[in-house]
């Protein structure tokens, strides 16, 4: 089955290191939904023999829209798409803007799994990071959320910040288990070209953290969680058992999902598009009859094995009869070599069913995918 991801883009301010497309500006919020709604209608009948068993709203914070606002997307989306009643339905959240009413409320809606942008559990590192929240309304959110009927929640937490110590890193891992979620996803911080994190760094004002402690902060990672009861089934990901999410996984399956709104991708068959990165754009775009998007592209062959491998790798594995099945190559044949390599430096394990990296293999991901395939 599909996915389904709408890209909320407003934000209460732009954080130094986000390169995904949001504004600050809410001006045009009505405008937006109602051309997200025209958007979501004329899909619908080229998806009309697909099902969906996931919905993720991201951003921005998709958490800022209202009740009544979510409700009606929701009721846009339901009608017109072939829904699946188990569907994993996600919303993204700042910590601090979803109080105990708001929770109440979006417990009344299908959404099903929050997640929660904490990054951290220390405050001088949320102030770096310019995010809104203190470490205590991080923890309070969280609790509140549970309370109110949501198990299935993830955090997101980053480290390699300039000038992070390991025993902070370890802090905040420390932290985020003690809140007990089922999901938790560390991302090393990335100087993304565009962001005021990467201007930052070329006036010389931070420098990325040392290559070798940004290593062992993710080998800890790899090892803590593991320790603790949960699986690592992708590069940044851990989840307790049962509680990957749906919705990302479809991302690293190569199956179907279609997006809507400003910068949302979709892969519908063979073809991969990105919308417009611009909501003034978008909306004008949408009201004319004119495409959305602005990158479109056909996957040939060569390109769909190499993703395949690339997703396949980073996160739960390479499934040769799936492989077989895709692209009519016998995985473990063609690239017998490299799957040898990789087993003697025990970066991988291999069965009869599929090739998965081990942790070793994970912190060197993207050199394997270059050099060996």
């Amino acid at each position: 089955m599909a996915g389904i991801y709408l890209h909320i883009p407003f934000c209460d301010t732009k954080c130094i290191y986000c390169d995904f497309y949001s504004i600050t500006n809410h001006s045009h919020k009505n405008e937006f939904l109602s051309a997200l709604k025209d958007e979501i209608l004329s899909k619908s009948e080229m998806l009309k023999d697909r099902k969906f068993n996931s919905i993720f709203l991201g951003g921005g914070t998709p958490s800022l829209l209202s009740y009544a606002e979510l409700n009606d997307l929701f009721a846009h989306l339901f009608k017109f798409y072939n829904i699946s009643n188990d569907s994993e339905i996600t919303i993204e959240a700042n910590p601090g803007t979803l109080n105990n009413t708001k929770l109440k409320e979006i417990i009344n809606l299908p959404v099903n799994r929050i997640s929660f942008g904490v990054q951290s559990f220390i405050d001088e590192e949320l102030k770096f990071l310019t995010r809104i929240h203190t470490a205590n309304e991080a923890r309070e959110s969280i609790k509140n959320a549970m309370n109110a009927g949501f198990e299935n929640v993830n955090l997101d937490l980053i480290f390699a910040l300039p000038g992070q110590s390991i025993d902070n890193w370890k802090y905040n891992l420390d932290e985020a288990l003690k809140l007990g979620t089922k999901h938790i996803s560390a991302y090393s911080l990335i100087f993304e070209k565009g962001t005021a994190l990467y201007t930052m760094r070329k006036k010389g004002e931070v420098n990325n953290a040392d290559i070798e402690l940004e290593q062992q902060m993710y080998e800890y990672t790899m090892e803590f969680l593991e320790f603790n009861g949960y699986m690592q089934y992708e590069i940044s990901n851990y989840a307790k058992p049962g509680y990957e999410c749906k919705h990302n996984l479809k991302y690293w399956a190569m199956e179907e999902y279609i997006a809507f709104g400003p910068s949302a991708s979709s892969f519908i068959g063979n073809k991969r598009w990105t919308n417009v990165k611009n909501l003034t754009k978008y909306i004008q775009n949408i009201k004319t009859g004119k495409p959305v998007y602005d990158f479109i592209e056909t996957i040939d062959k060569d390109t769909a094995v190499t993703e395949h491998i690339m997703l396949g790798l980073r996160s739960k594995g390479i499934y040769f009869d799936d492989f077989k099945q895709r692209h009519n190559i016998d995985f473990d044949k063609k690239y017998s070599k490299s799957i040898q390599t990789l087993i003697e430096n025990s970066w991988a394990e291999s069965d009869n069913e599929k090739l998965k990296l081990t942790r070793k293999g994970y912190a060197v991901c993207d050199e394997i995918v270059a050099s060996l395939f």
